[in-house]
């Protein structure tokens, strides 16, 4: 069974990055996306997802940090652009962490979306208590026509309809394995299987399994044989469908991008 993480954070400074991938690759998993909160990690995300096959990365500015960094910087994350960096972000509103920067917060996620045009690369979602204000910056932005994910995705049944009919991917965490996840659990039964892609975050939110320790791809299984259970479809079944909107999602069109503009 092969297994693709769409989103972890394998980089950070309190991983041990190497043992992290060995334990991946006995686990299956054979893509992932390494994401970068600001320009100095993006850029180790990069190099981390250059130093093997299967690995690729997001460059983009969390929005937390907005205040810290402004719309210019988030334009010379193009500097980094290459064919290991498949998606821009993750970007988008932390009204949880962060709710007196909402304004830079939009600022910052508007420029995102002028990144990820410029590059014709796939949107990063992060939204934690802000879906009004994130799918608002989309519509107004038309970031809905880049495509992306919803990363980490939090919302009900309706917010889940209102992003797939936009033609975004929810990206669904070890959360979904937590006994009082019922809005995910619900989200994640409505979703058509080829619209879903599963994830870490990692070092964060370990599945029920793993609470208490650092979140790593190797725990990914948890995450899938959960969903797959909701899905009434086969474990491996659900593997190959996630590991195919993934390549869907991040290669294939990035592939395709790249030939016409050569």
């Amino acid at each position: 069974m092969q297994l693709a993480d769409s989103h972890n954070h394998i980089h950070f400074s309190e991983c041990d990055t190497s043992a992290v991938l060995m334990r991946a690759h006995c686990a299956g998993v054979v893509n992932q996306l390494i994401v970068g909160i600001d320009p100095d990690d993006s850029r180790r995300a990069l190099t981390v997802a250059e130093s093997a096959s299967g690995l690729y990365a997001a460059v983009g500015i969390h929005p937390q940090l907005a205040g810290q960094y402004s719309p210019r910087d988030v334009q010379a994350l193009a500097d980094m652009a290459s064919s290991t960096v498949v998606a821009v972000g993750e970007t988008g509103f932390d009204l949880y962490r962060t709710p007196t920067t909402e304004e830079l917060q939009a600022e910052l996620f508007r420029s995102h979306i002028d990144l990820a045009r410029r590059l014709k690369l796939p949107l990063v979602i992060h939204d934690r208590q802000a879906h009004a204000q994130t799918l608002s910056v989309l519509d107004e932005a038309d970031g809905w026509s880049l495509g992306g994910v919803m990363h980490c995705f939090s919302g009900d049944v309706d917010l889940a309809r209102r992003v797939l009919d936009k033609g975004f991917y929810l990206s669904i965490p070890g959360v979904i394995t937590y006994k009082n996840a019922h809005d995910l659990v619900a989200a994640a039964a409505y979703a058509p299987p080829e619209r879903l892609l599963i994830e870490t975050d990692a070092p964060y939110l370990s599945p029920q399994r793993y609470r208490g320790r650092p979140n790593e791809p190797a725990y990914l299984v948890e995450t899938l044989t959960c969903l797959a259970r909701i899905k009434e479809i086969d474990v491996d079944e659900l593997a190959a469908i996630t590991v195919q909107n993934f390549h869907t999602l991040f290669l294939k069109n990035h592939d395709e991008r790249r030939r016409m503009d050569d």
